[in-house]
């Protein structure tokens, strides 16, 4: 009986190291995100570079009015920004600048949609036809370059 009850748990336990999944649980996908610049329209200075706004004048917003996480990266005055994934088409934000020293405010809308694809282990999101309509804008080497 202790001989057959060994056997099974061998064959149990080789059963369960054999059936892998393939997926990592550490192996995570990186979040949708993109990057913006935002130059002065009149002289092309980035507006964090020569100081009309700094990194803790931004907020972003959805359409809800809800804060959108962002990475400001000091060494390049860019904004990383992290937008929500859940809707395919019709996304909206609102990126504010608001230096109260100069009573300077600046908002920039802007549109995108989310491309996803789901793979074995998870779902990857893209971020897509990013679109500002109220402001000049180019994409220059992976940045999206706004004027205000």
């Amino acid at each position: 009986m202790n001989k057959f009850l060994n056997i099974f748990l061998i064959a149990f336990a080789t059963l369960l190291i054999g059936c892998n999944d393939d997926c990592d649980e550490g192996n995570r996908p990186t979040p949708a995100s993109f990057f913006v610049e935002i130059v002065d329209e009149t002289s092309n200075e980035n507006v964090f570079e020569n100081e009309t706004y700094t990194a803790q004048q931004i907020t972003l917003l959805d359409e809800n009015e809800v804060a959108i996480p962002y990475k400001f990266i000091t060494n390049s005055n860019l904004i990383q920004i992290f937008p929500p994934v859940s809707n395919a088409t019709g996304n909206s934000l609102l990126i504010k600048l608001n230096n109260e020293t100069t009573s300077q405010t600046d908002e920039i809308n802007l549109d995108y949609d989310v491309f996803s694809s789901a793979g074995k282990c998870f779902t990857t999101f893209k971020i897509e036809n990013i679109l500002f309509p109220n402001n000049p804008s180019e994409l220059v080497q992976g940045v999206y370059v706004i004027k205000i």
